[in-house]
């Protein structure tokens, strides 16, 4: 099981978890209105292999709720403050969707602290459905659940497919028990922010230029976010880029655990061949 830690930023308490495991050590960072025990099946199949620490992003999971500051560049400083935290000098980061994009600025912004990226099924350009089906799922959201049972029930409709161990970690990570029902740990204004304050496309091609170190880009081919074509020319745009892609959805750690751990393995003795 993973440890709960905490560090404060800016009046922000940042919720992370760690799991023990050889060095290097993984950063990883989730998607949009998830949370940092998301990774919990990766985790599992990197099996100690990797030392891992999954922060809980500010309005998420456990994490602090401010009224604001929920741009790219808050999520970075988040991110620095949690490696200060643990003492790691530089890390793996994983970015998975929004935390992708974030990694993409993390690592043009402080190269020396990314040994190596995996971006995973996130790019500067989004193909439409996906990003509008995002918003529909964030913004129409019931708001409160009666029971466990309901709530597993629409997690079930709207997210179909997945392992009984998915629906079991979002009962317990996605919501939290009050008095009278099951809400969001993740906060609506904070999804809202985060949706409206994206950067643009051409300064995400312009950071992932930027990148030195390698570069893995995951791609679900079942994915409505991230095209085979956006892939291809983020791995042409990056200077030591590859691309690997996977029959998954989206959601490439959800769907491929084992197959994900071990790319993201794989990077980490790339990467330590350059140190």
């Amino acid at each position: 099981m993973p440890t709960r830690r905490t560090v404060t930023r800016a009046d922000v308490e940042l919720v992370h978890w760690t799991w023990p495991g050889a060095e290097p050590t993984a950063l990883l960072l989730h998607g949009i209105g998830n949370y940092g025990r998301y990774w919990d099946l990766f985790a599992d199949a990197v099996d100690g292999r990797l030392a891992l620490i999954a922060p809980d992003a500010r309005g998420h999971g456990e994490s602090g709720r401010p009224a604001s500051a929920y741009a790219p560049e808050d999520f970075v400083a988040d991110a620095m403050a949690v490696l200060d935290a643990r003492g790691i000098e530089r890390a793996v980061v994983v970015g998975h969707s929004m935390g992708g994009l974030h990694s993409i600025h993390l690592a043009s912004r402080h190269p020396e602290r990314v040994r190596a990226l995996v971006i995973v099924d996130a790019g500067p350009e989004p193909l439409p459905e996906g990003s509008e089906r995002a918003r529909r799922l964030l913004t129409e959201r019931p708001a409160r659940f009666a029971s466990r049972a309901q709530a597993r029930a629409y997690f079930e409709r709207t997210s179909p497919g997945y392992v009984d161990a998915v629906y079991r970690n979002r009962l317990e990570w996605a919501l939290r028990e009050e008095d009278d029902g099951l809400v969001w740990r993740s906060d609506q204004r904070a999804l809202e922010q985060i949706m409206s304050g994206r950067a643009a496309p051409s300064d995400r091609w312009a950071a992932l230029a930027r990148i030195s170190c390698p570069t893995l880009v995951v791609r679900g081919t079942r994915s409505n976010v991230l095209s085979a074509e956006v892939a291809r020319r983020m791995v042409a745009s990056l200077p030591r880029g590859s691309l690997l892609e996977l029959d998954a959805g989206h959601n490439v750690a959800l769907d491929q655990p084992a197959r994900l751990a071990e790319a993201v393995i794989g990077m980490a003795s790339t990467a330590d061949e350059h140190f």
